[in-house]
């Protein structure tokens, strides 16, 4: 499936059972229609995605281009462009706004940890402008960080 159709799939299974555990949004993914590291990428980039898209685009607050891939206690950082559900959600944000609703996309926005951190510390009394926020952290998950690439003839 492409990455635009998995993240069309994966709106509205996000929206309701986001704040479940991962394993259970992981599952929702799944019967939604996602393979497995769809549905691991969905959950981790989707909100992340769409929360800065949406809610923090325009505030002038320093996000970073990259993430932490977490294992144990290696870390490894990669770069958010390279992550297909990553771009593809922020290339279709305002679309998706319009097919989904605000409430509906807004929820998923909320899940992400950039906008929590940012929501709080504004709440706190904070400017925008003078907030730099950390990479993203993404934690290992066994069977789809690990899992060889599929070679370029099987289908």
């Amino acid at each position: 499936m492409n990455a635009a159709a998995a993240i069309r799939r994966a709106i509205p299974v996000l929206a309701q059972y986001g704040t479940a555990d991962s394993a259970i949004v992981r599952a929702w993914l799944i019967r939604a229609g996602l393979s497995k590291s769809e549905a691991v990428a969905a959950a981790r980039f989707i909100p992340l995605a769409l929360g800065r898209a949406i809610v923090l685009d325009g505030l002038g607050i320093a996000l970073p281009d990259t993430y932490l891939l977490i294992h144990g206690d290696a870390r490894e950082e990669r770069k958010l462009a390279g992550e297909k559900f990553f771009s593809a959600t922020q290339w279709l944000a305002a679309t998706l706004g319009n097919d989904y609703g605000a409430n509906t996309v807004g929820a998923v926005a909320l899940l992400s940890a950039e906008v929590q951190a940012v929501n709080e510390a504004l709440n706190a009394g904070a400017q925008p402008e003078t907030l730099v926020a950390s990479p993203p952290v993404v934690l290992w998950v066994d069977g789809v960080d690990d899992a060889p690439p599929r070679p370029w003839w099987k289908f």
